[in-house]
Formats: structure tokens, sequence, C-alpha cells
């Protein structure tokens, strides 16, 4: 997998990165065709699946693929925290929704997204100490993750 393949600008290609490449493009359509697919009753659970099967695709592809600028892997042990905390979410998210009324429907999704955008502001907290500011579409990013994720999370 770390045979190099191409160079542009100066920056070498192997087929691991490809191969990550390829595979979240697959999965970004796998989002958009099961987001269309949600907007049917007829077709909601096909679309469900392939949202579904979008994320899983990222998530392994990521975890065996992605390198860090010194080229390195993703660690055992923090492969471990993520197979932990993906069990622990399902887990929950599961109870909650095998529980719930479908009159409160809009309140569960509500409060899904406001978690959801409550993690991303974490996360651009998280990471706004090790930005470049010399980098300014990083710290562009990191911004609007905190903004966008706490607006989100308010409400």
């Amino acid at each position: 997998m770390n045979q190099i393949i191409g160079n542009l600008n100066g920056v070498n290609f192997t087929l691991g990165d490809t191969l990550l490449e390829l595979s979240y493009l697959i999965a970004a359509l796998l989002f958009v065709v099961g987001l269309k697919l949600l907007s049917h009753p007829e077709t909601a659970r096909r679309g469900n699946f392939y949202s579904a099967a979008g994320m899983l695709l990222a998530m392994i592809t990521t975890i065996l693929l992605h390198k860090d600028g010194q080229g390195n892997g993703i660690a055992m042990t923090n492969v471990w925290i993520i197979l932990a905390a993906i069990t622990v979410g399902t887990v929950i998210g599961w109870i909650i929704a095998r529980r719930i009324r479908m009159t409160a429907m809009p309140q569960l999704v509500s409060f899904y997204n406001a978690t959801g955008g409550a993690a991303s502001a974490l996360v651009a907290l998280m990471e706004f100490p090790a930005v470049d500011m010399n980098n300014n579409p990083l710290v562009l990013v990191t911004l609007l993750g905190l903004i966008i994720g706490s607006i989100t999370f308010s409400g």
C-alpha cells in the first residue's frame, strides 16, 4: 500500500492514499443517495441502509488506511477507544430509539442534532491550540466548526 503511484507538485501519492480518497468519494455518494431515498416513505429503509453503509465504509477505510504526517497509521489503542465509543453510542441510541413514542420523534431528532453540534464544537475546541495560525484555511475551518457546532447545540 506504500508503493508510490504518482507525484503532484512534489507530493508523492501511494496506493493507500488513492484507495482512501476513493472510498471517501464512494461514501459521500452513498450519503447523498441515502438522503435522497429518505425523502419517500417507500424507499426510506433503503436510504437508511445506504447512509449507514457509507458511514461504515468511511470509518473502516480511515482506520485501516489513514496516515499522519509522519506516515504512521492509527494506533491500536485509539482503534479500541473508537470501537468502544461506537458500541456504547449504538447501544444507548438503540435503547432510546426503541422506547420513544412516534409523537416524540421530532424532539429526539432535535436532541441528536444538538449532540452532533456539541461534538463538532468540542472537536474544534480541542484542535484549535494545534492549528498553525498562519494557515488561514485551517483556522477558518476550525472556527466555523466551533461557531456552527455551538449554534447547532444551542438551537
